[in-house]
């Protein structure tokens, strides 16, 4: 069969699937992508038996066919070709024969190719209930929350991000690692129904940020332990994390015995100059509040110590020393998009909230460090 194609368009296409397949993959079939060959598109799938994707780009084909063939070798040909059109050959070995429309290049590349009965059945997006949310809100919903999920693949419940639905027409994104929250609430323009919420792998939600864009929308809907995202031509299928999310809301404080506003950027440039004198993984910092005025100190031995003052709005003319990890503190600065940030305070060993003065539906959760006094370790 023959098939013409754009060479971007493919190209673009391929990454998107192969992006998920793991070069340590020792299944041979689920190394490869599937490619779905009809008269007018290729679509084209890719699993690793916990997330697949599924994409489609428009070509022009005489026949049918379904192959599967290694996408990261496919992708590496057509980057080294220039931007013209493809004349793709496969025969009935599935040998896949590329040759460039370009009169720059003259030659033949020959990929092999493998049927395709091996390759697991991907479900198609369910369109059940479905919430469909604009790419830019899901997008900064992800964003301001990941960066505080846990890596530790031993406890899955916080290896990902809880989505959630507290009342109609809102959606909000959790994420934690139980030394560090974020949360962030949205309105959406149409109801929601979560139920108990559910938590989607941060592999999943990787991949899903890769494709979000900055217009257009995203459909999502779930069943079971699976859940769908779609965006435009491209489909994301994934499981579910299995099991029941911390209560969240009884970490986050119901009052302060204080509040204090600060220049976003001086505090995030400040941290990162104390941060240098600190050792991982604890990256301990100590914040010395006392009315308008912040000190940050840091001090290791056989390092060196740094401190540095920062002029802050307090609502009260209290005095406290508390120890932080700085690291932390720099991942959700980092996010706050407001030029000020106001730190609620309610002792030395209770959370440090962290939120934009213009955004009370966006806050950041960090656990204390004990210190020994109050200007020191």
């Amino acid at each position: 069969m023959i098939i013409q194609i754009d060479k971007e368009s493919l190209l673009k296409s391929i990454n998107i699937a192969d992006s998920i397949i793991s070069s340590k993959n020792i299944n041979t079939i689920l190394s490869n992508c599937l490619f779905n060959v009809s008269k007018d598109k290729i679509e084209i799938i890719s699993t690793d038996n916990e997330i697949a994707i599924r994409t489609s780009v428009s070509s022009n084909a005489d026949s049918s066919i379904s192959f599967a063939t290694n996408g990261k070798k496919f992708s590496s040909i057509l980057k080294e070709l220039p931007n013209d059109e493809l004349v793709i050959k496969i025969n009935e070995s599935f040998l896949i024969d590329i040759t460039s429309q370009s009169k720059s290049v003259k030659g033949h590349y020959t990929l092999f190719g493998f049927a395709t009965n091996e390759f697991p059945e991907i479900p198609h997006f369910i369109d059940d209930n479905s919430i469909e949310i604009d790419q830019s809100i899901l997008k900064e919903m992800m964003r301001k929350v990941m960066y505080a999920a846990s890596g530790d693949t031993i406890k899955p419940l916080f290896n990902g991000i809880y989505l959630v639905s507290d009342m109609k027409g809102n959606i909000s994104s959790v994420a934690t690692d139980s030394r560090r929250l974020s949360l962030i609430t949205r309105t959406i323009n149409q109801n929601t129904d979560l139920g108990e919420g559910i938590i989607i792998p941060l592999k999943t939600i990787h991949e899903l940020y890769r494709l979000l864009e900055s217009a257009g929308t995203c459909k999502f809907s779930y069943k079971n332990n699976q859940c769908f995202f779609k965006i435009a031509h491209t489909e994301i299928i994934s499981r579910i994390v299995d099991g029941q999310y911390p209560n969240y809301r009884q970490v986050v404080p119901k009052e302060y015995l204080f509040e204090i506003e600060i220049e976003t950027k001086k505090f995030l440039d400040s941290i990162r100059r104390a941060m240098i004198f600190t050792r991982e993984p604890a990256n301990k910092i100590i914040l010395n509040i006392q009315g308008n005025n912040i000190v940050i100190q840091a001090n290791t031995p056989d390092l060196g110590e740094a401190e540095e003052e920062i002029v802050v709005k307090s609502n009260k003319d209290e005095k406290i020393s508390i120890g932080i990890n700085a690291q932390f503190l720099i991942d959700s600065l980092k996010e706050m998009d407001s030029d000020y940030i106001k730190c609620g305070i309610t002792g030395q060993m209770s959370p440090l909230t962290i939120s934009p003065v213009d955004d009370n539906d966006y806050l950041s959760i960090i656990m204390p460090i004990q210190i020994k006094s109050s200007h020191g370790d």
